[in-house]
C-alpha cells in the first residue's frame, strides 16, 4: 500500500518537473512567418528569371547554377532563421494562423518544383548535380520548419506537396523527400 502511494506520488512528481513543451510553449507563428514571406518572396523573383532564361534559349549551366546559388542562400536563410525560433503552439484564429504558415512555404516548394522541372540535361547539362546541391538546403529549411511550425502545419504542407513529389522523386533529391515525410 505504501509502495502504491510513494510510486504515485513520484510518478506525479516527475510530470510536474519535466511537463511536456506543447504545454509550456506559445504561439510564435508571428516570428515564423518573417522568414517564410522573405523565402517566397525571393522564391518569386528567382523562378521567373529562369523561366525566362529557358524561354530565351540562355539557360545553361552558368546561366542557371547561378539562380541555384541564389535559391541555395535563400533556402539557407531560412533554415538559420527557423531554427532559432521556439516551436510554435500555433493558431487557427490568430495570424498568422497555421494554415497561413503552410501555404506560404508550400508556395515556395512548389514554385521551385514546377520550375525546375522543364529544365533537363540536354539544356542544362550539369542540372543533376544543381538539383543536389539544393537538396540539402530545401530539407534543412523544411526540417527546421517541421521542428519549429505547429504540427497542423507540417501536416497541411505535406498535404499541399503530394503534386510535387513526383517531382523531388524525378530528382532523386532524397533528403527533401525524407523532410516531406514522403
Amino acid at each position: 500500500m505504501l509502495f502504491r502511494n510513494v510510486f504515485a506520488f513520484a510518478l506525479v512528481s516527475v510530470a510536474f518537473a519535466n511537463p511536456f513543451s506543447k504545454r509550456q510553449g506559445t504561439n510564435t507563428n508571428a516570428e515564423i512567418l518573417p522568414p517564410l514571406d522573405t523565402l517566397e518572396s525571393t522564391v518569386s523573383v528567382i523562378m521567373p528569371e529562369i523561366q525566362l532564361l529557358q524561354d530565351s534559349h540562355q539557360a545553361n549551366d552558368t546561366s542557371i547554377g547561378a539562380q541555384v546559388d541564389m535559391l541555395i542562400a535563400v533556402w539557407n536563410a531560412t533554415a538559420s532563421a527557423l531554427t532559432s525560433i521556439s516551436p510554435s503552439t500555433g493558431s487557427n484564429t490568430t495570424t498568422p494562423t497555421d494554415n497561413d504558415l503552410a501555404v506560404t512555404i508550400g508556395d515556395a516548394l512548389s514554385k521551385v518544383t514546377s520550375g525546375l522541372s522543364a529544365l533537363t540535361p540536354a539544356v542544362v547539362p550539369d542540372i543533376n548535380t544543381l538539383l543536389t546541391s539544393l537538396d540539402g538546403p530545401i530539407a534543412a529549411a523544411v526540417n527546421a520548419f517541421n521542428v519549429t511550425a505547429p504540427p497542423q502545419s507540417s501536416s497541411f504542407v505535406h498535404i499541399l506537396m503530394l503534386d510535387a513529389r513526383q517531382f523531388f522523386a524525378d530528382e532523386n533529391m532524397t533528403q527533401t523527400l525524407t523532410a516531406l515525410g514522403f
